[in-house]
């Protein structure tokens, strides 16, 4: 009788890992009938590179004609000083996209795209945690409120990766102060919030839950503590993944916030040589992340290292990237 009961358990266990593997790891997801694709862009990480970062811009727009951006609000860069506020550089970049009638997701909040992922301006450190948090919220309700009679701004994304705690120089994230700042977005506008995670390293929910749109990563190749390693996940895991969630937690739709387009650096990609680089994103890495995501059926795919392109073309005499770039909206 033990026996029975032993192996109609161990029975039952294999036919649920056979089920899980063939849901989320074979197949092919229906493809989209149109992909918008979009990149994300940071002027500091642009001035980091060495680069003069509205030329950056400019390019993005009219030599590669990108339609859909995903812009930062770092705060630390608006708010020099507390109470006095410089918006100039964000309006260069919003008032731009919006001549040219293109689409911005703009990020509010404290966690925001590119190292160190938090983004604190350091007049804040002689204030207590609770006093933070009331800074915090006020300088994401300047920002919505300066820029909601825009219509260019599709989105608000409110903080960036919330619930991925092992990556980035940032206090520990407390999900009742994400709900505060949801709550404060969607009092100040209409437009729907994106909330994003981490593709490989999450399963989701949590995030999934509290959002609109829900966006996800997709990186291939990263440095890993034994060397560079590959993600296993085929195209057809995000999709499912993503639709599983989504019938738990109801969001309305799914994005990708980074599609990896640059290179996973030892050091920086400045000090990287062009040959470190290419080990984790070479040209031909390149086009099989762009195929790669396009066999998602995700059809809003925004690309990760936009400035890197610009910088290998213009800095290195590569311009493979900014060549492969430019078939997307051409």
């Amino acid at each position: 009788m033990l026996r029975s009961r032993f192996s109609k358990i161990v029975f039952t266990l294999v036919a649920l890992l056979i089920f899980i593997l063939a849901y989320f790891f074979a197949g092919s997801a229906p493809p989209a009938e149109k992909i918008n694709w979009g990149v994300s862009f940071s002027p500091v990480y642009a001035r980091s590179l060495g680069l003069a970062w509205k030329d950056v811009y400019l390019a993005l727009l009219d030599e590669l004609g990108v339609s859909h951006l995903r812009l930062a609000s770092y705060w630390p860069e608006h708010e020099k000083s507390q109470g006095n506020y410089d918006f100039s550089d964000l309006d260069f970049m919003i008032n731009e996209a919006a001549k040219r009638n293109r689409s911005v997701v703009l990020v509010v909040g404290v966690r925001q795209p590119r190292w160190p992922e938090c983004h604190f301006p350091q007049w804040l450190d002689s204030f207590s945690e609770q006093e933070q948090d009331g800074l915090a919220l006020e300088y994401v309700k300047q920002v919505v409120e300066r820029y909601r009679g825009v219509s260019a701004i599709r989105a608000w994304q409110v903080e960036n990766e919330f619930f991925v705690k092992w990556f980035g120089v940032c206090p520990p994230g407390r999900p009742e102060f994400l709900r505060q700042e949801i709550d404060l977005v969607k009092s100040l506008d209409s437009r729907p919030v994106i909330l994003t995670d981490s593709g490989e390293l999450s399963l989701w929910y949590k995030t999934a839950k509290q959002a609109d749109i829900f966006g996800t990563t997709i990186y291939r190749k990263v440095y890993a503590p034994w060397g560079i390693g590959s993600w296993p996940y085929p195209p057809v895991y995000y999709y499912r993944l993503g639709k599983l969630v989504r019938f738990f937690t109801g969001f309305d739709r799914m994005i990708v916030t980074e599609l990896q387009a640059e290179p996973w650096g030892k050091t920086t990609l400045v000090e990287d040589s062009t040959q470190t680089n290419f080990e984790t994103l070479n040209p031909e890495q390149f086009r099989k992340n762009v195929n790669y995501a396009r066999r998602t059926g995700i059809d809003e795919i925004y690309l990760w290292g936009a400035e890197w392109w610009y910088y290998m073309h213009q800095m290195r005499g590569v311009a493979d990237y900014w060549d492969e770039a430019h078939k997307l909206w051409h």
